[in-house]
């Protein structure tokens, strides 16, 4: 029976997969035995690996990651597990370096590409025991683009374009410190500059390269870098075969190939122009200006005009300064101005190109101007920088603008708190590159940590060589010239404007009026004060008035006759605390409880003096005034908005005397306004408002 059950089983269990053998032996006899029990383990061998990658690439950015999935198998590809595979990789990052097979035979470990940037190849390498097994994964995503300035260039070398690489990774992410090689190919030749054509990206993944033609023909430059390759089309043009201005000479400088140049007037500025076969006369035109020629065929001269026609030299020699291939002319001015050259051929119009000249004076400086822009800055404190652009205009004695001119800016009164300027000598434009007119010159006035007074600091600008300069006032010009700049910095505060609505609310007690009011800030220049400028407010009730009915009672007004003549007790009269101190006192000896002083605007003690009713309390009592807040901040405009607010019963009663202080970059100013507590016209007609609570 047990040879039966063991033979049926057989196939069932396949004994290579045994993982325990047990011998049991058992001998003895008599009184005693010995036993032995062995167990042999054996360690799971595969004989192949299976590989798999999901997905088969990842990013340059290592923004994303690929699953690796590994199979144990025997011989008969059944899974094993329990299984130990070691695993590597020639570059990128595993999340592991082993795993063990689980009970489906099956280990997976992810694949990143790690710090690397660069496009390539990863090879993932699986072993277990003998057996190794390989699979790749792509790094995709960076790339290389290139952008040029121009996509034809003449092959004399000049005129070249440039090219800027940039590399970026899958992520659009800037690629620094990466080696970048170009190359090029085709017809054509370049010069690759700087050489060797290499380099190595900057911190926005960029190199710039500049590019001159050397033999015409087509030519592609491709730029590798980080695995990635990027390509752009360029042209060499053959200069005998372009018509174009090739060269302009102004005494000893020759420009080749220019699109703007200078001259003063006297200069005579020679223009060639390039005229290729079959051309046989190209015409100059100018908008400002005199063409002169001679024909290169015969030497006689071409009658001067704004336009002329000038024969194409064909034979040689070339007379009257004639060039073989070239048509020459030379233009001279006698005015100042930006001249607008067009040169085309006669035959052809379309044929055409152009040129800017800038023309100044060629007479000595006889005056400079100065204009700072703005006239008030900010103290440089922190991150807050204070600048003002100076701008210089030197003329001749004519008006006329003067190119070249060497200027020198300085600082006549520094406040000594580091105020600079740079650069201290600028050569006024004699073309209107960067921006500015012909004869000016351009620097830039940085503050320092201290205010100005008032009239600011002031600059001075001079030609060097000459004495043209700017002067302060009341000083005399040695010649005719402009005064000096002045730039106020720290905006100094000149004055506080009052402003009031012209309608009361009442708040929801209905027994107070509510004034929206406003105060606005202006500096010595009537430049807003900075935002956040923090203006502290008081209220007091400089004046009460006698009454019934809603109408104030007229000054009973009597002439001094001696220091103490009294009135007839009515009108409108100072408050008794004549020093605010709210306490009743003797200031000077003047006893202040019953003092009556008649009200003037002007704040004189004109009118009665005399004693009226001592009744132990302060006539009006500062509450009368009003409560407002006790400071505000202006806004970009200088302004700041509060509310007074003020009963009822010191409506029509009592004048009120509002006042503003404020300290703008170190300089304190102040404002008060006066005015009468008005009713509403719905308590006066008829009149709803109580008489006046004020006596003699």
């Amino acid at each position: 029976m047990l040879n039966k059950f063991i033979s049926s089983n057989l196939t069932r269990f396949a004994l290579p997969l045994l993982l325990a053998v047990s011998t049991a032996m058992l001998t003895g006899c008599g009184g005693g035995g010995t036993g032995t029990t062995t167990t042999t383990v054996l360690t799971p061998t595969a004989t192949t690996l299976s590989l798999t990658a999901v997905p088969t690439t990842v990013k340059s950015d290592n923004s994303n990651t690929s699953t690796i999935s590994i199979v144990a198998l025997d011989a008969g590809n059944a899974a094993i597990p329990n299984v130990t595979v070691n695993l590597s990789a020639n570059t990128g990052v595993l999340s592991s370096a082993s795993v063990v097979t689980d009970g489906t035979g099956k280990g997976t470990v992810t694949f990143s590409t790690g710090a690397s940037r660069t496009n390539r190849t990863a090879t993932i390498t699986a072993t277990a025991g003998a057996v190794t097994s390989q699979i790749p994964v792509q790094v995709v995503g960076t790339t290389v683009g290139i952008a040029a300035t121009g996509t034809t260039i003449p092959d004399n070398g000049t005129l070249p374009v440039t090219l800027t690489v940039t590399v970026l990774d899958a992520g659009g992410f800037a690629v620094p410190n990466t080696a970048v090689t170009l190359t090029q190919a085709g017809t054509g030749t370049v010069t690759l500059t700087p050489t060797p054509a290499t380099g190595i990206t900057d911190i926005n993944g960029k190199i710039t390269v500049s590019v001159a033609g050397t033999v015409a023909g087509a030519v592609t430059v491709t730029a590798t870098a980080a695995g990635a390759t990027g390509t752009t089309a360029l042209t060499v043009s053959p200069t005998a075969a372009t018509f174009s201005i090739d060269q302009t000479t102004n005494g000893a400088v020759i420009t080749p190939n220019p699109t703007m140049t200078s001259m003063k007037i006297g200069d005579l500025l020679v223009v060639q122009v390039n005229a290729p076969a079959p051309m046989a006369n190209v015409m100059f035109a100018t908008t400002t200006g005199t063409w002169a020629a001679n024909n290169p065929s015969t030497g006689i001269a071409i009658p001067p005009a704004n336009v002329i026609s000038v024969p194409v030299c064909t034979l040689a020699p070339c007379l009257g300064g004639g060039v073989l291939g070239k048509a020459v002319a030379t233009l001279t001015t006698a005015q100042t101005g930006i001249a607008n050259v067009q040169v085309y051929d006669l035959a052809v119009p379309a044929t055409s190109d152009t040129l800017t000249v800038a023309m100044t004076s060629g007479a000595p400086a006889n005056s400079i101007t100065l204009q700072p822009t703005p006239s008030v800055v900010p103290k440089s404190v922190g991150t807050t920088t204070g600048s003002s652009t100076l701008i210089a205009t030197v003329r001749d004695a004519a008006n006329l603008p003067v190119g070249n001119a060497p200027v020198a800016f300085s600082i006549v009164n520094p406040t000594g708190g580091g105020e600079t300027i740079s650069p201290v000598v600028v050569f006024t434009a004699a073309t209107t590159a960067g921006g500015l007119n012909l004869g000016e010159a351009r620097a830039s006035f940085t503050s320092g940590t201290t205010s100005s007074g008032a009239t600011g600091v002031q600059i001075r600008a001079s030609v060097v060589g000459t004495a043209v300069s700017t002067q302060p006032v009341g000083v005399p010009n040695l010649t005719a010239s402009g005064l000096d700049g002045s730039i106020v910095i720290g905006g100094t505060a000149g004055s506080i404007a009052f402003g009031q609505a012209t309608s009361l609310a009442t708040d929801a007690t209905n027994a107070n009026y509510i004034l929206d009011m406003s105060i606005l800030v202006a500096d010595s220049n009537g430049n807003p004060a900075p935002v956040g400028t923090v203006v502290s407010l008081s209220a007091w009730p400089i004046a009460w008035s006698t009454g019934i009915n809603c109408t104030i009672d007229t000054d009973a007004y009597v002439a001094p006759v001696g220091p103490a003549t009294v009135g007839t007790g009515k009108g409108t009269f100072y408050n008794e605390d004549a020093n605010e101190n709210l306490i009743l006192d003797a200031p000077g000896g003047l006893v202040e409880d019953g003092t009556r002083r008649f009200y003037t605007k002007t704040g004189a003690l004109a009118g009665t003096r005399g004693s009226g009713n001592k009744n132990g309390f302060i006539d009006g009592p500062n509450s009368a005034g009003g409560t407002l807040p006790a400071t505000v901040t202006t806004d970009a405009s200088g302004v700041a908005a509060f509310k007074l607010t003020y009963t009822k019963s010191s409506a029509i009663w009592n004048v009120v005397r509002i006042r503003a202080t404020t300290v703008v970059q170190g300089s304190s100013t102040m404002g008060e306004i006066q005015f009468r507590l008005d009713p509403t016209a719905a308590d006066t007609t008829p009149c709803k408002l109580p008489n006046s609570p004020y006596t003699f």
